[in-house]
């Protein structure tokens, strides 16, 4: 079967039992996949998992699947775009809310980050997630404050979880070779955030600017990409009260320094 848009099959087994191990299933686990493909790692996650829902992006290869599960009656295969699911819904089973819903991917690089994003918004419903993307995507969600690779991705990722990196794979494991490296990333889905922001869209965006001109300062970052919503008296405010040095940069900020500055901001607007 052939691949679109893209996506490439992982053939190496060693790293398909590697993901398994990470991913530590129980025969309680219900399990969503996202992008099967010709299903090497499919076939491995219904032997283990009590029930398995596959998201197929591609018709010709869910209807291949379709064929190659049809006698396995706690496997759904669905095509569908991972982008646009309502994952609660998908998930509702007209119980209690399930406590061990896992999702296992080896992501498309086109659709890689916008997937994530539509995960996060369902963070709520799953425990915990096994996924694969392109190593420099991988470093960037799972990188640390003050690192080269921490950004809004990163700290979004804290937001939501607990991100963990696993481990890296070779080009050599997918057919066709792609021209970079992936890796495997591990999330621990929180039930809630950690931290309380009074506005969540305010927080983000407050975050997106924040690192849109990685060179500047974090205050001439805010002030160049969004002045009438961070206006230069108000973020000087916010600063002296926070404690924050005059040249501090975005990526020396840890995930609660941002909510504390989005809610002082706020805050200080509202008084």
């Amino acid at each position: 079967m052939r691949r679109k848009l893209g996506q490439h099959f992982l053939t190496d087994r060693r790293i398909i039992q590697r993901m398994l191990a990470t991913a530590q299933l129980t025969p309680h686990d219900r399990v969503v996949e996202i992008g099967p493909g010709n299903g090497n790692l499919t076939f491995s996650l219904a032997r283990q998992a009590k029930q398995l829902i596959a998201l197929e992006y591609d018709a010709e290869l869910t209807r291949h699947l379709q064929h190659a599960f049809a006698g396995q009656s706690h496997v759904r295969i669905l095509h569908a775009d991972a982008r646009a699911i309502n994952y609660a819904e998908l998930l509702a089973d007209g119980e209690a809310q399930p406590v061990r819903v896992k999702i296992v991917a080896n992501l498309p690089y086109y659709a890689a980050v916008p997937i994530l994003f539509t995960i996060f918004h369902y963070a709520y419903v799953f425990g915990e997630g096994i996924l694969m993307f392109q190593k420099e995507v991988a470093e960037r969600i799972t990188a640390a404050p003050g690192s080269k690779r921490y950004g809004a991705l990163s700290v979004a990722a804290q937001y939501y979880s607990q991100p963990e990196y696993c481990f890296s794979i070779a080009a050599e494991a997918f057919r066709p070779r792609p021209k970079v490296e992936s890796a495997v990333i591990k999330l621990s889905f929180l039930p809630q955030p950690q931290i309380d922001v009074l506005d969540r869209a305010d927080f983000f965006q407050l975050v997106k600017y924040a690192f849109r001109s990685r060179r500047k300062t974090l205050k001439n970052s805010l002030t160049k990409n969004c002045a009438a919503r961070f206006p230069l008296p108000l973020l000087n405010r916010a600063f002296e009260y926070l404690h924050f040095p005059e040249n501090i940069r975005g990526e020396e900020l840890s995930l609660a320094d941002f909510a504390h500055l989005s809610n002082c901001l706020l805050q200080m607007q509202r008084s």
